[in-house]
């Protein structure tokens, strides 16, 4: 292994670590749920590892809780298993090569999404990267074995996510830092459109007033992804 794809797993190892003590924070995961993120110019995943056996609070989570997976999901650097669902990741990465991270997490507004016939929407404008819609894929097994993986992989598509009836969501972005704010973004817009529909017709933001990357107009991927990482990472820390 080369000086620089030390440094990479390194520093993905520590980003990961703060991706699950802030979707922990955020209700996404607990005993289940795992960040994962592409280290760049290998086909390694650096993924959360599976920690059920040691009870860990995920809160505490340490770049040691971090494991090195090939695309076949055997683990090639770490103390513990990849966990269970390791191929919804590894199979995403495959079918997308724009993925440079992914988030599978199981929080209860998006899984009430996941259960009926209502899209969606873009209605909050932190939440629009997901205009382009969120399918969902309509069985509520684990994706345990590497077809079931290339099966998410294919209902998720192009686009930014995928609700997993029944089980819960997944997200992927270009980095860590975009997937996790994403994810949690997705989870907050789910709870505002079902508190606004109980109050009447709820309205997506206009399509017209989004940038090409699917942003409110004025705001820049790079302030959505890392001021509001940088924000909850510092709360994380304490």
């Amino acid at each position: 292994m080369s000086s620089q794809s030390a440094q990479a797993i390194s520093s993905l190892r520590d980003k990961i670590a703060t991706s699950t003590r802030i979707l922990v924070r955020e209700r996404l995961i607990g005993p289940f749920g795992h960040p994962s993120a592409r280290i760049p110019g290998t086909d390694w995943v650096a993924v959360l590892g599976h920690t059920h056996d040691d009870v860990k609070d995920l809160s505490e989570t340490e770049p040691g809780d971090v494991v090195v997976m090939d695309l076949d999901g055997d683990v090639v650097e770490g103390s513990m298993d990849a966990p269970g669902e390791r191929y919804m990741h590894t199979e995403i990465y495959r079918a997308r090569p724009d993925v440079g991270a992914v988030i599978h997490a199981h929080p209860m507004h998006c899984i009430a999404f996941s259960m009926t016939d209502v899209p969606l929407a873009p209605v909050w404008h932190l939440c629009t990267l997901f205009a382009d819609g969120v399918p969902v894929y309509d069985s509520a097994v684990q994706i345990d074995n590497p077809e079931r993986g290339q099966a998410v992989a294919a209902a998720l598509a192009d686009r930014k996510g995928i609700l997993l009836k029944g089980h819960g969501l997944t997200v992927v972005g270009s980095s860590i830092e975009e997937a996790t704010v994403s994810a949690v973004n997705l989870e907050r817009s789910a709870r505002l459109q079902i508190m606004a529909q109980g109050l009447g017709a709820v309205e997506a933001i206009d399509r017209a007033e989004l940038t090409d990357d699917l942003l409110t107009d004025g705001l820049t991927l790079e302030e959505y992804t890392h001021t509001q990482w940088d924000y909850w990472a510092m709360e994380t820390a304490r």
